[in-house]
């Protein structure tokens, strides 16, 4: 009588089979379904923006960081460092209730996309920046307070240049312009998305001095879904690459003939005492350092760019440009 296979021996004569017809081992099957594990999804956080476009809006927001950073250093007289600490995507809920109260929130409109973002700012940042503004070494108080009027006024035309120095690194995708509208010190009362709704926020760390601020904006998704294709890498690239057309070679050429400058002529310069200039009267004559022969140094724009000499044409002053000045030449006489 023919031995009867149990169930288990049944099974592992079919993987035995099936192992043959495809080639491969019970440890290499093994390993293939472990490659294959589930993996973890939260639906209740739905990731609507790829790995791929987030490296992309880093990029972006990297170039924003270095563009605030020289525009900040200069206003402020002082060594200022801003670096990009992370993008993520999270609901809008999630990010109020990490802001804190009273917090400094600027409200600006995307004019392209027709929708509203913010930019959120510590307290202690914007009284240290008004400080800094008012001739202070940038002290600030140990709490945050809510912000006045006045200084509101003040701190208006640096996020003003802010968003423009944004606005200017999102042209490497699309050509987006960013125009505040207002603040709000009560995150509670800032409505601009649903609480469920998916926001990109971009987190920015300004350091100034012995102080260390965090400075966060925040996209809703839906006015950046229309531009979402634009954010990938080969995109980028491609606009980045992009050789002006002859339109906008000739546009950019147009505005530069349009554009004034003043053109200042120095015809010398002396000195003298107070006791002298308190007695100057009419028909006295100052002396020059410079001789009637002597060319004179003709500035645009505060640049020296030229040697000339003064004279008459018609009825009007005039200066007739006689020689260009070299770059060497121009530090000589800044000497």
């Amino acid at each position: 009588m023919a031995e009867i296979l149990s169930q288990k021996e049944i099974d592992a004569l079919l993987q035995t089979v099936s192992t043959e017809e495809i080639g491969e081992t019970p440890e290499a099957i093994a390993e293939v379904e472990e490659e294959k594990a589930a993996n973890v999804y939260d639906f209740k956080h739905p990731n609507r923006v790829s790995k791929d476009q987030l490296r992309t809006l880093q990029t972006i927001h990297e170039t924003f960081a270095k563009t605030f950073n020289a525009y900040l250093a200069v206003r402020l007289r002082t060594i200022v460092d801003i670096n990009l600490i992370s993008v993520d995507q999270l609901q809008y809920s999630e990010f109020i209730l990490s802001i804190s109260d009273p917090s400094c929130i600027y409200i600006f409109r995307v004019e392209e996309l027709n929708g509203v973002a913010i930019m959120e700012i510590s307290p202690q940042l914007v009284l240290f920046i008004v400080d800094r503004l008012f001739g202070g070494k940038g002290g600030t108080t140990e709490e945050p307070r809510v912000i006045t009027a006045i200084e509101q006024t003040v701190m208006k035309k640096i996020i003003e240049k802010a968003l423009e120095n944004l606005s200017t690194a999102w042209q490497q995708v699309a050509p987006l312009t960013f125009i505040l509208e207002g603040f709000e010190s009560n995150p509670d009362v800032v409505q601009i998305a649903p609480p469920g709704e998916t926001v990109i926020t971009v987190s920015l760390e300004i350091k100034i001095q012995d102080t260390s601020s965090l400075m966060n904006i925040c996209f809703p998704y839906l006015i950046l879904e229309d531009i979402m294709s634009k954010l990938n890498v080969q995109h980028f690239i491609t606009m980045a690459k992009r050789e002006p057309s002859e339109e906008e070679v000739e546009i950019i050429n147009e505005r530069l003939r349009m554009t004034k400058l003043p053109v200042v002529s120095y015809l010398g310069s002396t000195s003298i005492t107070v006791k002298d200039l308190m007695e100057l009267e009419e028909g006295d004559v100052i002396v020059l350092n410079k001789k009637v022969n002597d060319l004179i140094e003709i500035s645009i724009a505060g640049n020296k760019k030229f040697l000339g000499r003064p004279g008459i044409k018609g009825k009007k002053k005039a200066i007739k440009i006689i020689k260009s000045i070299s770059e060497e030449e121009t530090a000589e006489l800044e000497i």
